[in-house]
């Protein structure tokens, strides 16, 4: 069926200076008739015109959905490893009591190069949805950037923990203030750390793992203080350890001895966990009671 003009279909009958008929005549409704139907064929234009605009208005969004997404994996991948200025960068910056743009990111660009694209009926309507989809993606991107953050907090951390025990692996076990001064500086880096349950979790293994270290230290300067520190029962040697009895009969006083050990009151080693207790106490070359 050929297409009429929707200009030439909206025009109906023209009433001026023509040849008129009889109302009741044959031509004359004949006449009125054509008119209706052609009324019948421009309302019949309109609503597919208008159904085809609409239909492509939806794929140019679902087309839009998808370069949004794109730009999206683009800037995660793109992103410094603290995720600095990922949200911004996608999505701009808004001012809270106006609600406008302040800074414009490349969604704005990605948004505004496609309304062009969009049919004029249904370019006002895809046009409100743009503050929509902004809100949406920039939840997106806010969430990736507070990610990519915890993970950097969390790799640093665990760089200078690493740094930090070895320290006190390698010290003299016995120098209790530069143990102390170790520890604090720990704490000290953990307090700066944004996420509150990440850092209590990081306070809670950093108090095991500085005391690991420390029995580290002290296996490796003197395995059989570090049996007595552990709480494990040493090693039956003639009922001596290094030449000396260590049991109630001999009469030495283990405190006297090892000023750090849990009868003098030191609790460097009281945040070690049952499981790091008795494998360092058989690297200290204890037997370990079983359960």
């Amino acid at each position: 069926m050929a297409t009429i003009p929707l200009q030439l279909a909206q025009r109906r009958l023209d009433t001026g200076n023509v040849v008129s008929y009889p109302g009741g005549s044959p031509v004359g409704a004949a006449m009125q008739g054509f008119g209706a139907e052609l009324s019948a064929v421009a309302e019949r234009f309109r609503q597919q015109k208008q159904q085809q605009d609409a239909f492509d208005a939806e794929v140019i969004g679902r087309e839009l959905s998808g370069q949004i997404a794109q730009a999206e994996d683009e800037a995660i991948q793109n992103a410094p490893a603290d995720g600095r200025g990922l949200h911004d960068s996608m999505y701009g910056q808004i001012d809270p009591r106006t609600s406008g743009v302040v800074k414009p990111g490349l969604f704005d660009k990605i948004f505004d190069s496609t309304v062009p694209k969009v049919p004029e009926s249904e370019r006002a309507n895809f046009i409100r949805k743009k503050e929509a989809l902004r809100l949406a993606g920039s939840a997106r991107m806010a969430a990736q950037q507070y990610a990519r953050r915890q993970d950097y907090e969390q790799t640093e951390w665990s760089k200078a923990q690493d740094s930090y025990t070895s320290a006190i692996a390698q010290s003299d076990p016995d120098d209790t203030a530069a143990f102390e001064a170790i520890r604090q500086s720990g704490f000290d880096f953990i307090a700066k750390m944004g996420n509150p349950v990440a850092r209590q979790a990081a306070e809670t293994a950093w108090r095991s793992n500085t005391a690991k270290a420390l029995a580290q230290a002290m296996i490796a300067k003197d395995p059989g203080r570090a049996v007595e520190l552990l709480g494990a029962e040493p090693k039956a040697t003639d009922g001596a350890i290094n030449g000396e009895t260590t049991g109630a009969e001999g009469g030495t006083d283990l405190s006297a001895k090892y000023p750090n050990s849990p009868a003098s009151g030191d609790d460097r080693l009281a945040d070690l966990r049952p499981d790091d207790r008795a494998a360092l106490a058989r690297l200290a070359g204890a037997p370990v009671a079983q359960n």
